[in-house]
């Protein structure tokens, strides 16, 4: 039936390969099937959880009372990496510094993102830090193992226990926001466009004065439509979506490389792109 076809339709449009499960927003996840949805909760949850070749690895979220992540608990072969309060902490050690190389896992920048990748399991974690938290948190897994938790079946919600939490129903209200951004899309987004208002509307409510929980919502629709696709170009002057603050004479990009080259390497893999902070031409 139509249902059907366009369930199909929108799942194939944001399934990619690596396997890659994303949550950003107050609480929209895309887990690894490629469809959208959005929980509004204070509780932790279980992102993804799964063993391969005998390894483990888990990774649990909380989001505050702002929408944005505020603990995020990476667990790997027995090693524990949480983020919080802008920091990373291995081990419970204090905040390490980056680039932080570990016999099992490296902790690098990556554009305007932080990056994980483990050395024992095909998965990187990238994470988006912004004040009050972490607006953009995603996995890449370059394998198709059973996965559980929001990633992997998010038609039977379970949280982990918690003494005070609470899970809402999802609620949407007409946001112009949203309304004026999707008038852009529809090259890209066709007949999605109605589920994704949908989303949206959810994801803004009760936060529309954090522009981290819309502009994040925002840059993922907008990154996921394509350089090519006419809202580009354009859509941080619909939203009034600032950019990203770079150090220094670097300047912003929405797609650039994702290793800046310096004196002392100069080297760049120019295949790796993503939104980053980059050198002047010329310089270095």
């Amino acid at each position: 039936n139509m249902s059907f076809k366009w369930l199909l339709a929108f799942s194939y449009f944001w399934l990619q390969v690596p396997y890659t499960c994303r949550t950003f927003g107050s609480g929209v996840v895309q887990p690894f099937n490629g469809t959208l949805y959005h929980v509004h909760s204070d509780c932790p949850f279980t992102l993804t959880r799964f063993t391969h070749n005998r390894v483990e690895c888990a990774i649990s979220m909380k989001r505050g009372l702002n929408g944005l992540l505020v603990h995020v608990e990476i667990m790997i072969n027995k090693i524990k990496t949480v983020l919080e309060d802008g920091g990373v902490q291995v081990e419970a050690t204090k905040s390490v510094r980056l680039p932080y190389d570990h016999t099992y896992q490296h902790i690098f920048p990556y554009g305007i993102y932080t990056k994980l990748r483990s050395a024992v399991l095909p998965l990187a974690v990238i994470w988006h830090s912004v004040p009050g938290g972490i607006d953009t948190l995603w996995t890449e897994i370059e394998l198709s193992s059973d996965m559980k938790g929001l990633c992997g079946n998010h038609l039977r919600l379970t949280s982990k226990k918690a003494l005070s939490c609470v899970i809402l129903d999802p609620v949407s209200t007409i946001n112009t926001d949203c309304r004026r951004l999707f008038s852009y899309t529809l090259d890209c987004l066709m007949h999605m466009t109605p589920e994704f208002i949908r989303v949206c509307e959810e994801n803004i409510h009760n936060f529309e004065q954090n522009q981290f929980v819309s502009c994040s919502f925002f840059k993922e629709v907008v990154r996921q439509c394509g350089s090519s696709s006419y809202i580009w170009d354009i859509w941080r002057k619909i939203t009034h979506c600032e950019e990203p603050k770079c150090a220094g004479d670097l300047f912003y990009v929405e797609e650039g490389a994702a290793f800046v080259p310096t004196c002392s390497n100069q080297k760049t893999d120019s295949y790796d792109l993503t939104s980053s902070c980059v050198c002047p031409n010329g310089k270095e």
